[in-house]
């Protein structure tokens, strides 16, 4: 007696994680993060000698040309070693442009003076520039960013 109900909890708990298995599988092409804004690629194959620019110590920043449909990169130093390298195209409604007098425009992402935060002057998002984070505005998604690699030398911006 102890023998079957020994077998019979032991397909009980099996059956359970078959049908637990398979509802997930049946589930989870329908779910999907939403990894933000559609952002055309552009192409970005960028090499920089930052110790030769004076604007680009520890805590600066540089705008960058980028091959379109890029609106180009903001490039920022967040410490001796460490860069960020971001599309300067806003994450909310990123094919928008707005009217601005007395020509239509669409907009690129600035650097405020304080140079803490980044600024899209269409819908006045605002980011912090260390991480690309939206910290008000109606952005809800962080800024694209590109890789980055330092040797020391030579900063290499690649997608």
């Amino acid at each position: 007696m102890l023998k079957s109900i020994f077998i019979i909890s032991q397909r009980i708990i099996t059956g359970g994680v078959l049908l637990s298995i398979v509802l997930i599988l049946l589930v989870m092409p329908f779910c999907h993060k939403n990894s933000g804004p559609d952002i055309p690629t552009a192409y970005v194959n960028i090499y920089l000698r930052p110790n030769s620019m004076d604007y680009i110590e520890d805590g600066g920043w540089v705008y960058v040309t980028a091959n379109t449909p890029s609106r180009g990169i903001i490039v920022y130093r967040l410490f001796h070693e460490s860069f960020k390298a971001y599309e300067r195209t806003c994450t909310y409604d990123p094919d928008g442009c707005c009217t601005s007098s007395p020509v239509y425009t669409c907009s690129r992402l600035i650097v405020e003076p304080s140079g803490l935060t980044i600024l899209d002057t269409c819908c006045n998002s605002q980011f912090l520039i260390t991480d690309g984070t939206p910290f008000n505005g109606p952005a809800t998604y962080s800024l694209k960013e590109y890789n980055t690699e330092y040797d020391g030398e030579v900063l290499h911006i690649f997608n």
